[in-house]
């Protein structure tokens, strides 16, 4: 009976270790991710994108962001968080106010909230991306 028992626990500790593991790898995963998509972010000219409201989403694993970015007067005076997945407390918002003070979606991220921050920043870089094509 306990070789019984000792094989049912070493084969959950066993799987908890595993679990574990693709954890962390989807993770490191996602955080290459993000930034491989920050990377890819330039300066927008906004004097080429019109007055609007424009869509965009991001995420990867377990952050993700829906937003539309209004222009007006080729100036971003607004972004509306629509959807987002990520852990209580760990929203960003404050992403939304900097982006909107620097006319960019590349600014520092908020701390704490990293992941977040940078989906934010992605999806506004998107949105805006797509409004000027």
């Amino acid at each position: 009976m306990f070789k019984k028992i000792g094989i049912v626990i070493g084969v959950i500790i066993l799987i908890i270790i595993l679990a574990g593991g693709v954890m962390i790898y989807r993770l490191a995963g996602m955080a290459h991710h993000f930034e491989q998509e920050i990377a890819k972010a330039t300066s927008l000219d906004l004097s080429q994108i019109k007055d609007g409201t424009y869509p965009g989403s991001f995420g990867d694993f377990v952050v993700s962001v829906k937003l539309e970015v209004t222009v007006k007067n080729h100036k971003i005076t607004r972004i509306n968080i629509k959807e987002q997945n990520c852990g209580q407390g760990y929203e960003a918002r404050g992403t939304i106010d900097r982006i909107i003070v620097a006319q960019s979606p590349k600014v520092d991220a908020v701390t704490g909230a990293s992941s977040s921050s940078r989906c934010i920043m992605i999806a506004v870089d998107q949105a805006l991306r797509n409004a000027a094509h």
